[in-house]
């Protein structure tokens, strides 16, 4: 990336990487229709200026009915898509002024809908995601109600469309049985629609890039962010395999450089003691901005295009790192924690965690920089 000059710590947006990867997703499934899943501030990466990057996706899809109302500010006509459905009365009022899209995952959301919107005093139209359970075991309709539910929902006079949808647990183990299971049983529940033709939507990211089940909607999430929804130990499925760019460059700063002897205790609780006389930074990150606090030694990163690696316990403020590799490096050097030339997804592994959770603990006192 080059340098970049920051205080303390920064994530750096790449805009053009968000757009090549959208584009990698419409090669994809070039049939369907391309649902942007930004939800939980585009994954930590910001939910407007990743929205603007993002604005040639045919809808946007957000966790819940605030993160709608934040987009439609800026995307006034932009179809906008509430992936955790309704909570109570005030979010079906809160949908019609917004003109937002639900998703609908219990039968009791039909009864909510259809008392509330026998109060309004306008006509509207509404599209719809109905839900079903195909085998996930966490939200959706019974296969054995979605039928009566569809065509409850299609009759209705505010309902202008019905997109049948569901989500599979293992898309990530692509050899998974479970994954032909749901595909099956999602089949099934469309079937005695089929007159009616309706939309429908299976993949999100680990689907649309490893099984064949595009539909007429992909939802892809956390690929557009330059990331691979497979185990790091899947040397074949990782990100560069797919042609995806990194979005996120998290960076800090080098803020001390120390000579300690063998023996020497390294941070809290003594998590390392140096083997061997050896160079030691302290980078200003820690985890109050979302670098984990259980990131184990040895965790890579990289100063001046080296790789070194952390040593010693992550403090809120500071983490510690090896420096043999890199002697030439100084006080004030930038410290890469993922980023282009170090995959979020090999920090991920190491530690212990997923990419999804390193993006999205990220905190909000790190300042965000669209590039």
């Amino acid at each position: 990336m080059g340098r970049v000059v920051i205080a303390r710590v920064q994530a750096s947006i790449k805009r053009a990487a968000l757009q090549h990867n959208l584009a990698v997703a419409r090669r994809l499934a070039p049939q369907s229709k391309i649902v942007a899943v930004i939800k939980a501030n585009a994954y930590g990466h910001g939910l407007l200026a990743c929205a603007e990057a993002l604005r040639t996706a045919d809808v946007f899809a957000v966790t819940d009915i605030d993160e709608a109302e934040l987009l439609r500010k800026t995307f006034l006509h932009h179809p906008i898509l509430i992936l955790q459905g309704l909570l109570d009365a005030s979010d079906v009022r809160r949908v019609v002024k917004g003109d937002f899209q639900v998703v609908l995952h219990r039968r009791s959301d039909v009864t909510l809908l259809e008392t509330e919107m026998a109060k309004q005093q306008r006509a509207v139209k509404l599209v719809f995601w109905l839900k079903i359970d195909s085998g996930m075991g966490r939200l959706g309709i019974a296969p054995t109600d979605v039928s009566a539910l569809h065509l409850a929902l299609s009759r209705k006079p505010w309902t202008a469309d019905v997109v049948l949808m569901t989500h599979l647990a293992n898309s990530s183990l692509p050899d998974s049985a479970l994954n032909g299971q749901q595909l099956l049983q999602f089949a099934r529940c469309c079937q005695p629609l089929a007159d009616f033709m309706p939309q429908t939507s299976i993949a999100a990211s680990a689907a649309l890039l490893a099984l064949d089940c595009t539909a007429d909607f992909v939802r892809p999430g956390i690929m557009l962010y330059g990331s691979s929804p497979f185990a790091w130990a899947d040397s074949e499925r990782r990100r560069s395999a797919f042609d995806l760019q990194a979005v996120m460059t998290l960076q800090a700063r080098l803020i001390s450089v120390q000579e300690h002897q063998t023996g020497d205790n390294i941070g809290y609780n003594s998590q390392f003691i140096c083997p061997t006389p050896m160079r030691v930074g302290i980078v200003s990150i820690g985890y109050a901005d979302g670098y984990p606090s259980t990131t184990p030694n040895g965790c890579p990163v990289l100063v001046n295009g080296q790789r070194c690696s952390t040593v010693g316990r992550v403090s809120m403020d500071m983490l510690a790192i090896d420096l043999t590799a890199c002697p030439s490096a100084k006080v004030g050097d930038l410290v890469t924690l993922w980023g282009d030339d170090l995959s979020v997804d090999e920090v991920a592994a190491h530690i212990g965690m997923i990419s999804y959770n390193l993006f999205t603990n990220v905190s909000a006192r790190v300042p965000r920089h669209c590039i």
